[in-house]
């Protein structure tokens, strides 16, 4: 069998589609979360719950899954967990009450995120060049952000013509076109390279990843920069759909709107990483995407009526979001001690059982008025503003001192 080479673009646009897993999974069947609640006669407190969980469900399993890759390799990781979402989504098809619904997304999250860690312990492996790094993620990220473009069309088409069980169809059909795919892939962790991490050493691991400073100020700012989209993502079906009183075909438009703005955010990354320095992108970015968050509180505090209000201030959010995310992401995984594998789970761990909660919490504040989904992204721009300046004086700190050091030794 024939497998793809390193580096190969084949290769690239593959760990995109297995890493775009994330986004299908949660914005296929937005346009159905109020369709779903009336068939299952359930609140949309309930329904966002079937988000909540999966993003729960998906940072916990990373942590199994990263450890794993690191001691049987990517692809068989890859493969078990990727069975897993299928079958889970098949389940999810089937359900008849919100409750087996709920259950089978929180399956769903735990195979679907084998495909995440692998994708992004496979960079790790792959291109260590930190430029190369980034560049690769912004591509990734970039055919990403195309998912949330064109999902919620696709799952708004399914939900007319063939009721909201065909959203799962398609993710079982898609975790199967993942598991053929990946036997052409060329094993990127090989068995002479592995350093099988003991299970009785795995929590201190954790803790030494943890307790590296640097990795911890830039992965809580990855997590912030992650919720500020996720917030939106997770409320918008029911701001657009029983605020606004949009259709279901305009809801999947309006949401591809915003996907835009992330494809032209990390379109400029690469533009700007040739002229400025990360430090630099980091601050236009956050703060870019902070004085948005707080004029968009103001316009929807005065003027909650106005649907112009929620939609031009938050394509210029998630126009920002979109220029960090690759560099943050690229930064957090140059931060990584060893096991790229364990890293990559901890990373994800942390920002989805953060967006579990942000997710959580909007879902309980919004009602019949947006105005609380601002505020709330306008805290976690700040929280990424602060401890991604932090990382910047703590990185460049500690460099400054080992090229000191070094020139003395010398």
């Amino acid at each position: 069998m024939q497998t793809m080479r390193f580096k190969s673009s084949g290769l690239i646009i593959y760990l995109s589609l297995l890493a775009a897993i994330t986004p299908f999974s949660t914005d296929i069947y937005l346009a159905s979360m109020p369709t779903i609640a009336r068939e299952f006669h359930s609140s949309s407190l309930l329904l966002q719950l079937t988000l909540s969980l999966f993003f729960l469900g998906f940072a916990l399993g990373q942590l199994f899954w990263g450890p794993l890759s690191d001691k049987i390799g990517r692809k068989p990781t890859a493969i078990i967990g990727i069975s897993v979402y299928f079958i889970a989504s098949v389940l999810c098809a089937f359900s008849v009450n919100i409750n087996q619904l709920i259950i089978f997304r929180l399956l769903q999250a735990l195979g679907a995120c084998a495909g995440v860690v692998v994708a992004m312990a496979m960079v790790k492996d792959i291109f260590t060049e930190h430029n190369r790094m980034t560049k690769t993620l912004s591509f990734i990220i970039t055919i990403l952000t195309l998912t949330p473009l064109i999902a919620p069309i696709i799952g708004s088409y399914l939900l007319i013509h063939f009721n909201w069980p065909s959203n799962f169809y398609f993710l079982a059909g898609y975790g199967l076109f993942l598991i053929f795919a990946m036997c052409f892939i060329q094993e990127s962790h090989p068995y002479q390279t592995r350093k099988p991490l003991p299970i009785n050493k795995l929590a201190r691991t954790y803790l030494e990843q943890i307790q590296h400073k640097p990795f911890l100020l830039i992965t809580i700012a990855v997590s912030a920069n992650f919720c500020t989209m996720f917030a939106f993502i997770s409320s918008s079906p029911f701001i657009y759909i029983d605020i606004y009183h949009v259709s279901t075909a305009q809801f999947g438009y309006l949401f591809a709107l915003n996907a835009l703005a992330l494809i032209i955010g990390s379109f400029i990354l690469n533009h700007l990483k040739k002229r400025l320095a990360d430090q630099a992108i980091m601050t236009i970015g956050t703060l870019g995407a902070l004085i948005t968050a707080l004029i968009m509180s103001v316009l929807l505090t005065v003027n909650p009526t106005n649907i112009i209000n929620m939609i031009i201030p938050s394509f210029m959010i998630t126009f920002f979001v979109g220029m960090l995310m690759p560099l943050l992401m690229s930064l957090a995984l140059k931060n990584v001690i060893h096991y790229a594998g364990l890293a990559s789970a901890l990373v994800g761990a942390l920002r989805f059982s953060a967006a579990a909660l942000i997710s959580a919490f909007i879902g309980v504040l919004i009602a019949n008025n947006p105005a609380p989904l601002p505020y709330t992204m306008s805290i976690l721009c700040l929280i990424t503003l602060f401890f991604s300046q932090c990382y910047c004086k703590c990185y460049y700190s500690n460099a400054k001192i080992l090229k000191t050091n070094h020139n003395m030794a010398n």
